[in-house]
């Protein structure tokens, strides 16, 4: 159910403000550095783009792992709830409000747009590093016909080792072996 709420964008929200928001299926809703940051629900490539994602990646999972799209996660700082595209985690965040940091194996992002793409690969790899969250994936479709992969690898610093992005298909050891076809997250049927 779509609810039509007045709500100024970037305003500063606390946790328990936001967590009492009411439900609303035409925007998504993320705390950004303590601001309330709203946006307009994924377009259709982006769309097609994280469920052909969540078939290749479950196809590919150990028992008891799932690909979830667009679960809320709970983190830590100034940004304590993000909407990653698609995140890695137990089976058993099924039963749970949002996804805990502790529980991400992988985070995705999806980047779409200029805008989506520094969000991507700079804000919320910092964000997601801090929180300790071991593998974080932006796969930009900023141009279909090339789709990209850049895989960021927490070291025991803290920070992410960042590999070169990487086109086609794409093979990865961690957090599990996958294999990840690329041009096919956006090629039409």
């Amino acid at each position: 159910m779509t609810v039509d709420i007045e709500m100024p964008r970037r305003r500063s929200i606390t946790v328990e403000e936001f967590d009492a928001l009411p439900v609303d299926t035409a925007h998504r809703y993320e705390i950004e550095n303590g601001f309330l940051l709203v946006n307009a629900r994924p377009a259709p490539l982006h769309s097609r783009a994280v469920t052909r994602l969540v078939a290749q990646l479950d196809s590919q999972l150990p028992t008891g792992w799932e690909a979830f799209a667009e679960l809320e996660a709970e983190l830590v700082g100034r940004s304590p709830r993000r909407v990653p595209d698609l995140v890695v985690a137990p089976v058993e965040v099924d039963e749970q409000t949002r996804v805990r940091s502790e529980q991400i194996a992988l985070a995705v992002e999806i980047a779409t747009s200029g805008e989506s793409a520094v969000r991507d690969y700079a804000v919320k790899a910092g964000e997601y590093a801090a929180n300790k969250i071991a593998h974080y994936w932006v796969i930009d479709i900023l141009d279909p016909e090339s789709v990209g992969l850049t895989v960021y690898t927490l070291d025991t610093t803290g920070e992410y080792h960042i590999t070169p992005r990487a086109t086609g298909v794409v093979t990865v050891e961690s957090p599990f072996p996958l294999t990840v076809d690329l041009g096919a997250l956006t090629e039409r049927r």
